[in-house]
């Protein structure tokens, strides 16, 4: 062999980075050829005496086998040197076939024949190889590698060359099955003057397994969908990988996003295997071609991805109905909703039974966003509680609370073309939002803090009703009448925030209904209506430090704490200002008599 030659086949040997690729090579022969089926099989010669064993590999076809001409060919051209040197003559078929050597066999038999002749070809460990006629007739091609290996090596070797096959011949299109004859009763002694005689019973020992399987996901969730030429499954799992198939063996199977180019924004969160007999991969065999026809597969994808999205939208809407755990599914809408087009998804999902409120009834993507455009926020929350229920009684519907539940709802937001477009929505828990307070009876007030909520009130009322009377207001007035006069009845009452301990880590105050039931927390400015404009009754913590102050400093002078009661009252409804302190300081200097 020239030295042309062995450099060739050197390169060619060694572009496999597992050795074992190898029988993904011979299948893809096989295939080739026409065969309608694939045997692998191993087998176990044990040593004897201090010799290693040998170790038997066959993959034999049932295709249309080989001729003389194709031997010369396109089989052995590598392995033979030529006048011309010319390597372009070399076949698609011999390419492959020089994967066996990548395991550094020490001796490799192949059978075959075709036209009613029949050949046995000998390639031996230094790559050189005799050809034979043959006299028994062989159906197909039966390829057989033998390699020495010590015992204690064989189970690994075996398991190895099983799990690649499973990898590169998965969802073949030719059944492939893998036979482990080395689980059986043991073999007779090697003869080391000829150690493939032995090899000559092949009866048996175990059951072969079958390699393929149809195209599937071992997914939470998949939909398959069937192009003309292209087939492709598609679903959720917990690690995305991608897979490409010719002819049912794989091209690729990775979890590397770099697999999906352009798609990788719209597809980078699925799991999927496309199927295409057009598909190639690189000559490096390290990913997929990315040419016109991967393109055109790719597309067949897509459309695959938007019925799995139906698919799992349907399964949101179950879970939803059948009281199942809403977690992976919300997660998975999430992030569909997130991926590229999630914002024509999120629109169409208005109408649709996706969420529950904490007593497990079934809440419309649509009532949920009206709630939200109604008190400025989706209430979240977790079970039965009596503010809960007070809520609901007023209609407010509440949310669940996941995290996965508040990842949807915020993937669900539309995305503006410019960020500063981007409106920013309120999700927290209904206890962050609302109180629910215990009141004190006017009754039950000490007889300090009675005389100072009753001079507050009218300070307050003074400042607020002044405001009121200015022109600015009139706009206001106008949107919003007041034709009982409520916006000049302020209504201080007193509550209990949860104890000592807890109301003086709260706020000072909250404004809520006239039947003092549900109070609101303060919010981003930006988020609420000023004070004056949503007052009914204004509630006072009555462990806040400020408001024990207050009360303490009435004892000296009881005007003076009601000016900063009404003061602090004022800046926490955002009413604070030169005007309406200005106000509130006259209303207090007439009652005290001065000018």
């Amino acid at each position: 062999m020239s030295d042309v030659h062995a450099q060739a086949l050197d390169n060619l040997v060694n572009q496999f980075a597992r050795p074992l690729d190898f029988l993904r090579e011979l299948a893809q022969n096989s295939i080739d050829a026409g065969s309608p089926r694939i045997e692998v099989w191993v087998d176990y010669l044990p040593p004897r005496d201090d010799a290693q064993g040998v170790l038997q590999i066959g993959v034999d076809d049932f295709g249309e086998g080989m001729d003389d001409t194709i031997i010369d060919d396109k089989l052995s051209r590598l392995f033979e040197s030529t006048k011309d040197d010319d390597l372009t003559k070399i076949g698609k078929f011999g390419i492959g076939f020089t994967s066996i050597f990548a395991i550094a066999p020490d001796a490799v038999v192949l059978l075959t024949g075709r036209h009613g002749s029949w050949w046995k070809l000998h390639f031996h460990r230094d790559r050189t190889f005799s050809k034979l006629a043959y006299d028994e007739p062989v159906q197909g091609t039966k390829i057989t590698l033998y390699k020495e290996l010590p015992a204690d090596e064989v189970e690994r070797f075996v398991r190895d060359a099983h799990d690649n096959l499973a990898y590169w011949c998965e969802h073949s299109d030719c059944p492939i099955t893998f036979h482990d004859r080395t689980q059986g009763e043991a073999g007779p002694v090697a003869d080391t003057a000829d150690p493939f005689a032995a090899f000559a019973d092949d009866v048996p020992r175990t059951g072969p397994e079958a390699i393929n399987r149809p195209l599937d996901l071992d997914a939470e969730l998949f939909v398959r969908h069937t192009e003309p030429g292209t087939e492709v499954v598609i679903g959720y799992e917990a690690s995305p990988r991608f897979g490409y198939y010719n002819g049912g063996l794989t091209l690729l199977n990775t979890p590397h996003v770099d697999a999906l180019g352009v798609f990788a924004e719209a597809l980078g969160h699925l799991s999927f295997k496309v199927k295409n007999d057009r598909l190639e991969h690189t000559l490096t065999r390290d990913n997929v071609l990315q040419d016109d026809h991967w393109r055109q597969a790719m597309n067949v994808v897509i459309r695959a991805r938007a019925k799995l999205r139906e698919a799992l939208v349907d399964r949101v809407e179950a879970a939803v109905r059948d009281g199942h755990d809403l977690t992976r599914w919300h997660r998975h809408l999430a992030d569909e909703c997130a991926s590229a087009t999630g914002d024509d998804l999120a629109r169409s999902l208005r109408k649709r039974t996706l969420f529950r409120d904490p007593w497990g009834r079934p809440l419309t993507a649509e009532r949920v966003r009206d709630q939200r455009a109604r008190v400025g926020a989706v209430v979240l929350g977790e079970g039965d509680t009596p503010l809960h229920a007070m809520l609901d009684k007023q209609g407010i519907a509440i949310v669940a609370d996941t995290p996965a539940t508040r990842a949807l709802l915020q993937s669900m937001e539309s995305q503006p073309l410019f960020e500063f477009l981007r409106v920013r929505h309120v999700y927290a828990r209904a206890d962050e939002l609302f109180v629910l307070p215990d009141l004190v009876d006017p009754g039950a007030l000490s007889a300090e803090e009675r005389p100072l909520l009753e001079r507050t009130r009218e300070l307050m009322a003074a400042a607020v009703g002044l405001r009121l009377r200015m022109p600015a207001t009139e706009a206001v007035l106008r949107y919003a009448p007041d034709p009982d006069g409520l916006l000049n009845r302020i209504e201080l009452v007193v509550g209990d925030f949860g104890g000592m301990q807890l109301g003086a880590a709260d706020v000072l105050a909250l404004n809520g209904p006239r039947d003092k039931t549900v109070f609101a927390r303060p919010g981003p400015r930006w988020l609420r209506l000023p004070g004056f404009l949503s007052w009914r009754s204004l509630l006072v913590n009555r462990h806040h430090p400020l408001f024990r102050a207050q009360v303490l400093a009435s004892h000296e002078d009881l005007h003076l704490a009601a000016v900063g009661l009404a003061m602090a009252l004022l800046h926490s409804e955002g009413l604070e200002g030169e005007a309406s302190y200005l106000r509130l300081l006259e209303a207090a200097w007439a009652e005290r008599g001065v000018a």
